[in-house]
């Protein structure tokens, strides 16, 4: 058996055990049906249309689902959007409820994965492609659009680049962790937006680990030089940090380093198995410690303001106004408790889940307050970056000004080079969650209804591509 075929076996016994849970769930399906008002995971859009909802399960993995579909017939809902996130569960999210209640069909997901470190890529984008399945057979649906919100975001980016380019995109020399043949021939959906989208999983985490730690089997054993938590090296326990080009390169390397030895670790356990020299006989723990240490959310300064000019969405412009430099608004979030706590950490681990999600070579990493070099995205197929530039169909990147992912958001862009429709946004003040970042504002409600003004003019700029209710552009100026 290969190593594709030993993970499906494993992921075939769980599908027993979410289809039990997904029965129980069918059970109490009814009380799911209901009016906008009884979903109270966020605000109310202005008019907000009406719609029920239905549980659905999805694939042989028997993924549960809930679809949105308004209660009247409505123009958008021939615009059929999904959701979806490596280990979260979407149902009732934020994103999902401010869509429905603009008209469109909704289909969001929970994943079969509870634990990010447990994930298999490959599997997320099978959930993904009967998903769009599913919504292409309904009655009434047109055109099938991917939603992709933070972990979420480089899910779809590599389902529909994959989708459009075939195995080639996923089976390519570089990659650590290639994808099995069972990708051929997805169906692939009609746009992709982009909701502050991560980097990539397998970056994500790279830039978690701790760079003092310089023995995995005993993570006391710290390199105080590469302490992002001491003072001396530029932290701050209030405010933002400030460290040095010198601390910052050698903390990157230092990254770099520790990612390259659990490459090599999860490697060399896989090889274990293959050949039946393993602890086990289908895959190997090997949880990951110390992996909440991000630079840029102690120093603000990184990571701080884009290159080029973008619109910004705000109360006073909706459609985003005259382009701008844009800054980060953030303020720090590191946590050295966080950090340090074992059940903040990716303890679930296996040398499989390890080299499908958090593999990745970063030759000679570099953070700036516009950019973020040195890292080899074709060498892990999670990365947004590299993954949208085989994306062809409209694309429309959102970025939160309260948040991390800006400078992120705009590589995006600028390497969504086959898209001849792409569209990179900003929400001024806004949070991860959408919501305003009221540490970021300098008075109260300076920055409005976020929530609002990011689904209005996703919804805007959905209408104007796939048809609906005044097919405008954002703003109301026609294309």
């Amino acid at each position: 058996m290969t190593a594709h075929d030993v993970r499906h076996v494993r992921r075939r016994a769980r599908r027993f055990v979410l289809a039990a849970v997904a029965a129980c769930a069918l059970l109490v399906a009814p009380l799911l049906v209901s009016s906008a008002q009884a979903v109270p995971a966020a605000p109310a859009a202005a008019k907000a249309v009406p719609y029920t909802t239905s549980t659905v399960l999805l694939g042989r993995e028997q993924v549960i689902g809930a679809l949105y579909r308004p209660t009247s017939p409505d123009p958008h809902e021939s615009t059929a959007l999904f959701l979806t996130h490596e280990n979260d569960d979407f149902i009732g999210s934020v994103p999902c409820v401010q869509l429905a209640q603009r008209g469109f069909t909704v289909l969001c997901v929970k994943s079969q994965y509870a634990d990010q470190a447990a994930a298999d890529w490959d599997q997320l984008a099978l959930d993904t492609s009967a998903s769009v399945s599913y919504l292409r057979g309904l009655p009434g649906v047109r055109k099938v659009v991917l939603v992709g919100w933070s972990g979420g975001g480089a899910i779809m980016s590599y389902y529909q680049n994959v989708a459009q380019n075939g195995l080639a995109a996923c089976q390519a020399a570089a990659r650590l962790d290639p994808c099995g043949d069972d990708l051929a021939h997805l169906p692939p959906a009609d746009g992709v937006v982009l909701l502050d989208a991560i980097p990539g999983i397998a970056f994500s985490d790279l830039t978690a680990l701790d760079a003092s730690v310089v023995n995995e089997r005993d993570l006391r054993a710290r390199d105080a030089s590469r302490d992002m938590f001491a003072p001396r090296n530029g932290y701050a326990a209030t405010g933002s940090s400030h460290y040095g080009a010198a601390f910052t390169g050698r903390y990157l390397a230092g990254q770099a380093r520790r990612e390259a030895g659990l490459v090599a670790q999860a490697e060399k356990l896989r090889a274990q198995v293959a050949r039946g020299a393993g602890q086990y006989s289908d895959d190997t723990p090997m949880p990951v410690g110390r992996d909440g240490a991000r630079l840029w959310e102690a120093d603000t300064s990184l990571l701080a303001h884009t290159r080029g000019r973008y619109p910004v969405i705000s109360p006073q412009h909706p459609d985003g106004g005259a382009p701008q430099v844009v800054r980060s608004l953030r303020v720090p979030t590191a946590d050295p408790a966080g950090n340090a706590a074992w059940d903040a950490s990716k303890s679930g681990f296996t040398a499989d889940s390890f080299l499908s999600v958090a593999a990745i070579r970063a030759p000679a990493p570099r953070l700036t307050a516009d950019s973020i070099s040195g890292i080899d995205w074709s060498s892990t197929n999670t990365a947004t970056v590299s993954n949208v530039r085989g994306i062809a169909s409209p694309l429309l990147i959102m970025s939160m000004t309260g948040h991390y992912w800006l400078v992120p958001s705009e590589m995006y862009y600028d390497n969504a080079t086959r898209a001849r429709d792409k569209t990179l946004v900003f929400v001024k003040g806004a949070s991860h969650g959408f919501t305003p970042c009221t540490a970021c504002a300098s008075t109260p409600g300076e920055f409005g209804d976020t929530v609002s003004e990011t689904f209005t003019y996703v919804a805007h700029w959905l209408t104007d591509r796939f048809g609906g209710r005044g097919a405008a552009a954002p703003g109301g100026v026609p294309r």
